[in-house]
């Protein structure tokens, strides 16, 4: 049996080299605490990180005096100090005697102090080296050398690799400990690694393994009791002897009820309850949750090169979601419900799957927890990203092994995570960046040796995938595997290249935008208000990023006409491009069958990728995810002398549905309106009409309009009456209608006229009208509530619905009209 005693609180520290103690806190970290004492300012706030680059020479000490209450002389047979996690290379002292060294983040570090620790006063010291320092010796004794992004010497340490800057977020590197710590004091014996998962499903019975192992301090025969309850009634039971301290069996649960992803079904969790006995006395217990299902990857030759499917129950699965970074710079001060109001926001955006990025942390508990609960499927990289990390040497074989092994046994019961995989673009970074074709080491003896050995003997319930992007000869390419899509955006290209692009699974791609107006009004100073200033230009951590926003803005959209006005185009430009491709892509199902966009969240307040800004504020791309990722989309189509009209469906029925399309003149006439019903296709996209110019009543004008061919611009007639229309369809499912719109050009070429737009406030409701075709009109509210929708484009006298989380205040009304330049 097992018994907890936090140490968690109040501790010491000080700067190694000075002996002045200060107050601090654990789970802390040194730059939070200095921050409570007012000796370093918000790192946040302008160019103020500049102050924690300075912090990275020093080392530091925490110190902890306790009381040890336990009489040792009782039948206690071992006493455990375990920290959760420590930042990150620490000596551990106890009482004056060394312990032990950390030197990985990720993973708990657990010392035997059953000699060491005394009745009454204890004093247990942390050293912790600079967070640079050692790893720049470690560096330049380094027979290799090693590639690398931001920081040189970052490879040959355990710390999340986004800690040394990354182009979203700033070089801050926390030291301290970063998660709990506590004494674990064990009588008789330990159930220890518990694992539930689902071997195989057939007709209505589920077989389930249960497994564990025991740390024992007895001789006598035990035994093990194992009960799986789902809402308080017992599914299966069973008792087993205990063999070799292992405990194992395979139970059948009959009319299981199945685990599925957001949107497909519910997410049912059973309670597992192992108990330790010897004759009928508890010797220990433990109880956790876990889910009932089973995942596949279906990779299968094809007219296009070779799947990348999810298939959960049987059932084929077309990922929606984005990519998960570390939600704070400081870490410990995330808490439960942050996690919980993350994954949420991700759930409410109709998502399905979220990946964990390679360069950041394996997530707390309440992350998982979450996902679980709210069915969001989790693809989980292990730590190693844009870099070559150095494995030919056994030293770090073996922290790569134990990381490995003690991430797998933590996280392996949650239903929730259906891919390990190995790394973040490092075997595309061989092939592609460094020229290494595919070598022994460099990392990839951990990706191809290491890691799918452990994945297949600790955790046979899901695949593993050697890298992100992985498949083919070239690692990222578009005939299999998944894809990095970076051509837009990093690659200086415009959104309408996702259109050629026939990825298979696009598990990274990106547009920038900017955060919040309130945001960015939060770390700037009046005088940094202007797009290019320095702290601007700080706080977008893409080289050339501004730049890219603005060349971006211009291309499609034309010049703002002030910061304010930048700030929303900028989102607009990132939805309708993030839109453009998930769009591109769900209609390609299954021959694309997943999207993955950088990023759902921020590490800080800064001009990024994300869809929700460091302060959980929608971005536009999170309100156009609710619409591009639910579960009926319509989808506009210029196909031939005309257009064609789609409608996607990962609803798992067939559907019937009534369809209407609308057709007006950007200045608010209606030209043509049809009516028409249909059923959509379980899971599958349909077409579902073609209308010709002709049959929608737009006439033809010839128009001359610039048009960018290889090597020069040249004026092409195009049809003006065309380029004068919007296209509206509405698809009404079981009473819920769905929306979508298309233009004929860029925004920049169109004729756009300003609409008046009515705006009636009733307590927490704003209603809206717009009198002609209305494009990315924002609501900005006087108070900080959160809104149900925002960035709307708008069908001539329809009303639209706003719900607010709280009294809005004094409302302003921007639309595209309103913020673009005549210049």
């Amino acid at each position: 049996m097992e018994k907890r005693i936090s140490l968690n609180g109040t501790w010491q520290f000080k700067e190694a080299n000075d002996t002045q103690w200060y107050e601090g806190k654990v789970p802390g970290c040194v730059q939070l605490d200095l921050m409570a004492l007012k000796k370093l300012e918000d790192p946040f706030y302008r160019m103020n990180e500049i102050e924690c680059h300075k912090l990275e020479e020093k080392e530091w000490i925490y110190k902890k005096e306790f009381d040890f209450d336990v009489d040792m002389t009782e039948e206690i047979d071992m006493v455990k100090l375990v920290f959760e996690g420590i930042d990150t290379l620490a000596d551990i002292y106890l009482n004056g005697e060394f312990i032990g060294r950390a030197e990985n983040m990720f993973i708990p570090h657990i010392f035997d102090v059953t000699d060491i620790i005394n009745y009454g006063k204890n004093t247990l010291e942390v050293h912790f080296d600079s967070p640079i320092k050692t790893i720049k010796a470690i560096e330049n004794a380094s027979p290799v050398n090693l590639a690398w992004s931001g920081e040189s010497a970052r490879p040959y340490v355990r710390k999340a690799q986004y800690s040394y800057g990354w182009d979203w977020g700033p070089r801050i590197a926390q030291v301290g400990l970063w998660r709990g710590v506590y004494l674990s004091i064990i009588k008789d014996a330990e159930i220890l690694n518990p694992f539930f998962y689902t071997e195989k499903i057939e007709g209505d019975t589920a077989y389930v393994n249960v497994s564990a192992e025991v740390d024992s301090y007895m001789d006598q025969d035990l035994e093990a009791e194992i009960l799986v309850s789902y809402n308080g009634c017992v599914c299966a039971k069973k008792r087993v002897s205990v063999q070799n301290d292992k405990i194992k069996a395979v139970l059948e649960i009959k009319e299981p009820k199945l685990w599925y992803p957001n949107g497909i079904g519910e997410q049912p969790l059973y309670d597992i309850t192992i108990t330790l006995l010897m004759d009928d006395e508890i010797i220990d217990e433990k109880t956790f949750r876990s889910g009932i299902r089973t995942v596949k990857l279906l990779r299968n030759r094809d007219s296009e090169g070779e799947s990348f499917i999810f298939e959960i129950n049987g059932i084929k699965v077309f990922a929606k979601g984005a990519d998960w970074i570390p939600a704070d710079n400081l870490l410990p001060r995330l808490t439960r419900q942050d996690y919980y109001e993350y994954i949420k926001l991700a759930k409410d955006a109709n998502m399905n799957m979220l990946r964990i990025w390679g360069g950041g942390i394996y997530e707390d508990p309440a992350f998982y927890d979450a996902c679980d609960e709210m069915g969001i499927m989790v693809w989980q990289d292990f730590m190693y990203a844009c870099a070559q990390y150095p494995d030919q040497f056994e030293w770090f074989q073996e922290l790569a092994i134990e990381e490995s092994e003690a991430v797998l046994l933590a996280l392996r019961n949650h239903p929730s995570i259906v891919l390990w995989c190995g790394n973040n673009e490092n075997n595309w970074g061989f092939y592609s960046w460094w020229h290494n074709g595919d070598p022994k080491y460099l990392g990839n003896f951990i990706y191809k040796e290491i890691l799918p050995k452990l994945c297949a003997q600790y955790d046979p319930s899901r695949p593993y995938w050697v890298s992100s992007p992985y498949g083919g000869q070239d690692p990222n390419s578009e005939a299999e595997g998944d894809r990095h899509q970076w051509n837009v955006w990093s690659g200086w290209m415009d959104y309408s290249a996702y259109l050629g692009d026939r990825g298979r699974f696009l598990s990274e791609f990106g547009f920038q935008a900017m955060p919040d107006w309130k945001t960015v009004l939060s770390y700037t100073a009046p005088e940094d208000r202007t797009i290019l200033s320095p702290v601007m230009l700080a706080h977008n951590k893409m080289a050339e990023g501004m730049e890219r926003l603005i060349r971006f803005m211009v291309g499609r959209l034309g010049f703002p006409k002030d910061l304010k006005s930048f700030v929303y185009l900028s989102q607009f430009n990132q939805a309708e491009a993030i839109k453009t491709g998930v769009e591109h892509w769900r209609s390609r199902k299954f021959m694309t069958a997943g999207t993955l966009y950088w990023q759902l969240n921020d590490c800080w307040p800064v001009a990024s990728w994300s869809c929700l800004d460091y302060y959980k504020r929608k971005k536009a791309l999170y309100h156009y995810s609710k619409k591009f990722y639910a579960d009926v989309l319509p989808y506009i189509v210029q196909e031939g002398d005309g257009v064609s009209i789609y409608g996607i469906s990962d609803l798992l029925y067939n559907a019937d549905a009534e369809v209407r399309i609308v057709v007006y003149s950007l200045g608010g006439k209606k030209i043509s309106e049809k009516q028409l019903k249909t059923s959509l296709i379980a899971n599958d996209v349909m077409k579902i009409a073609h209308y010709s110019t002709q049959d929608l009543n737009i006439g033809y004008a010839p128009k001359a309009m610039p048009v960018d061919i290889p090597g020069c611009t040249l004026p092409i007639e195009k049809n003006g009456e065309l380029l004068n229309s919007v296209i509206y369809v509405q698809i009404t499912v079981n009473g819920v209608t769905y929306e979508n719109y298309k233009v004929f050009d860029r925004f920049r070429n169109l004729e756009l006229v300003q609409p008046n737009i009515s705006c009636n406030v009733d307590g927490n409701t704003i209603t809206l009208t717009a009198d002609v075709p209305a494009f990315g009109v924002f609501v900005e509210t006087e108070e900080d509530v959160d809104l149900s929708d925002n960035c709307l484009n708008m069908i001539p006298g329809e009303k639209y619905t706003i719900k607010c989380s709280g009294t809005p205040g004094k409302i302003e009304i921007f639309d595209i009209t309103r913020m673009i330049a005549k210049i």
